[in-house]
């Protein structure tokens, strides 16, 4: 049970990413290259089901919409983002093909039914969510019986390009801290899912400049670190850190690199 302290904090918190995500919607798909290669990965995973119902949760700027109606054929997919910026822009770039019902909710608190979905589908969106057994739960009671939860995740070992520049530099975190994929398959299985499919990926991405990097998170909403400690970047820490990071360079450039879990639910008939 969450006590008045834990709900403030949650408050506070989901409050900045929905306006981290609020400021990044116009810039968002210009930087969104890792979120695009994970995105079409991802949808190599979906069931060849027809779904008539269909949540794309956390959302973005919709470029999942499209795609779900032509392999799932629902007949209305909805779109729900934390963001209502980010609603806005998917909103207004969606095509005449496809007709979605916008919702601006939290992904631990769904606003539908018991046994409402054929498929619950979400790109590198639950990494934001605060309790995966909370998250897990509402998923399991919003999808029907029979019906799959498809989605992409973060974990433990991402952008340790970061982690490394940082170090030595100050003693506070500068990248948020992910679940294994064990840990979030306990979770999963916690909350009476069957896990179908589990892939772990190492997904590199390349830069021009530890800059190129950092604007790639920025620009797309995702550097909102979780932490209680404040810490203050100066620009002598910074101009430390971009040299520590430039060190770190390869051959085909500055590298930043992803652990990313693919996964595959099931909800049981019984």
């Amino acid at each position: 049970m969450q006590t008045p302290n834990d709900s403030e904090h949650a408050f506070h918190y989901k409050r900045q990413v929905a306006q981290r995500f609020d400021r990044a919607a116009l810039t968002y798909d210009t930087y969104a290259d890792f979120q695009r290669i994970v995105l079409d990965r991802l949808l190599t995973f979906l069931p060849s089901v027809d779904a008539n119902t269909v949540l794309d949760l956390g959302t973005g700027t919709g470029q999942a919409l499209s795609k779900l109606v032509q392999t799932l054929s629902p007949s209305l997919p909805i779109a729900l983002d934390l963001s209502f910026q980010m609603l806005e822009k998917a909103r207004s770039q969606q095509g005449n093909d496809v007709k979605s019902s916008f919702v601006c909710a939290d992904a631990e608190r769904l606003p539908f039914a018991d046994n409402t979905f054929d498929v619950i589908f979400s790109s590198l969106a639950m990494q934001w969510c605060l309790n995966t057994t909370t998250l897990f739960s509402e998923l399991y009671r919003t999808t029907k019986p029979g019906g799959f939860a498809v989605f992409s995740t973060l974990c433990e070992g991402s952008m340790p390009e970061i982690d490394a520049a940082w170090k030595g530099i100050d003693q506070a975190p500068h990248v948020n801290q992910y679940p294994t994929l064990n840990t979030l398959l306990d979770a999963v299985i916690q909350c009476h899912w069957r896990p179908i499919n589990t892939q772990l990926v190492t997904l590199p991405m390349w830069f021009e400049s530890p800059e190129g990097a950092i604007h790639s998170l920025k620009k797309v909403g995702a550097s909102l670190v979780v932490t209680n400690n404040k810490n203050t970047v100066t620009p002598t820490k910074w101009k430390a850190f971009i040299n520590q990071y430039e060190q770190l360079r390869e051959a085909k450039g500055i590298p930043l690199r992803y652990q990313v879990a693919f996964v595959v639910l099931q909800k049981p008939y019984s």
